[in-house]
């Protein structure tokens, strides 16, 4: 039975990595930009600027949603993942004067900054994600990276939300027992709030 997920989420990121290909470069920026604004204007609404936020974002790969202009004078607190040897992964806090490092795969990683830490500030994660439901499962790249983290630090978080294009909804995510739900997912078409699980 595990094969046949393991298999079946195989089959589905293959097919969701073609379908993201298929966007222009302007459709990505474009569409990009739509929902970066959606976000904001649903942090706004959702938290108002009554209190700092925490946001656990991640910095994109080419092909995916891009984040870029979350990290530049933001009335929150931006933290990017950092990879880690044992396949665990931390948080590292970023401004202007951030330097990136370039990984393996295109991907950027902040060189220095402060940890995350759990602290009494509301926290909220952005997660990168191939492929959705409309019950708020995801379908990573495959890695585990997020889950892993999710297992020990679920219950620190205020909201887990993902960010995607719309081609990128399919009926039903295959799921696993470790796999963590989402509570909104945002597209170009606007938020999608998720039954919460």
């Amino acid at each position: 039975f595990m094969n046949d997920i393991s298999h079946l989420k195989k089959k589905f990121r293959q097919y969701l990595s073609h379908q993201r290909l298929q966007l222009s470069l302007e459709d990505r920026a474009c569409f990009s930009q739509d929902i970066i604004s959606h976000l904001q204007q649903f942090l706004a609404a959702s938290w108002g600027d009554k209190e700092p936020i925490q946001l656990l974002v991640y910095h994109a790969l080419p092909a995916e949603v891009d984040t870029s202009a979350l990290f530049k004078n933001q009335p929150y607190q931006v933290f990017v993942p950092r990879m880690l040897e044992d396949m665990g992964m931390e948080w590292v806090k970023i401004d202007d004067t951030t330097i990136w490092n370039h990984q393996a795969f295109g991907v950027q990683e902040p060189v220095a900054g402060a940890l995350w830490q759990k602290r009494d500030l509301k926290t909220i994660l952005i997660a990168p994600l191939l492929g959705f439901d409309r019950e708020g499962n995801r379908l990573g790249m495959g890695k585990g990276y997020f889950d892993r983290w999710l297992s020990k630090h679920a219950q620190d978080l205020d909201m887990q939300l993902g960010l995607a294009f719309s081609c990128q909804e399919l009926p039903k995510v295959p799921t696993e027992q470790h796999d963590a739900p989402l509570a909104t997912i945002i597209t170009e078409h606007g938020v999608i709030s998720c039954p919460t699980n």
